[in-house]
């Protein structure tokens, strides 16, 4: 009787911590925003465009920037477009960088803060896509004080995606 008992308590004690795990997947420790971009941003209807590995998303805080690099290829069309949490607000701010000469090529600010952006490239370069999140965060202001607050997770932080589609430039004219 008692081998049961013990059989029974360790089936429910590895079905209760795989629950307990599963359900913490939503936390925003590990990888709550792994694959955000791949879940959350509309994809191209164009069905050319193929996603890039480059693709990526990552944690933010209200009032944070961050940029990630990559290269783009002479003769490929691209289409850069970002979705996030709402706890971020109704828009953010991106810019496309040439990484050499830190020459702005796009700044989504001139088109109304737009989460979306297609061009073609006519030469190969790296390039930065350097994301702001508008607002303040307190948070943010203790990093630099180093002062000891408490983050509202629920308030301040939030996922990003930054979703990279590219494919073959099509041929011009006849």
């Amino acid at each position: 009787m008692q081998q049961v008992f013990s059989k029974y308590l360790i089936l429910i004690f590895a079905l209760g911590s795989s629950l307990a795990s599963y359900s913490q997947t939503n936390d925003y420790q590990g990888r709550k925003c792994f694959g955000y971009q791949r879940d959350s941003c509309t994809t191209s209807k164009n069905i050319f465009y193929k996603v890039h590995e480059e693709s990526r998303s990552a944690l933010f805080l209200k009032g944070q920037t961050s940029s990630t690099r990559f290269t783009i290829y002479n003769g490929r069309d691209y289409r850069i477009s970002l979705c996030w949490d709402p706890v971020l607000g109704s828009q953010i701010k991106f810019k496309l960088i040439d990484a050499q000469s830190q020459t702005v090529l796009y700044d989504n600010a001139t088109e109304q803060y737009s989460s979306e952006f297609e061009f073609t490239t006519t030469q190969t370069r790296d390039i930065l896509i350097e994301v702001t999140i508008p607002g303040e965060s307190a948070s943010l202001e203790a990093l630099t004080n180093e002062e000891i607050i408490f983050v509202r997770k629920d308030m301040e932080l939030g996922c990003v995606g930054v979703l990279v589609e590219h494919m073959i430039t099509p041929t011009k004219g006849f």
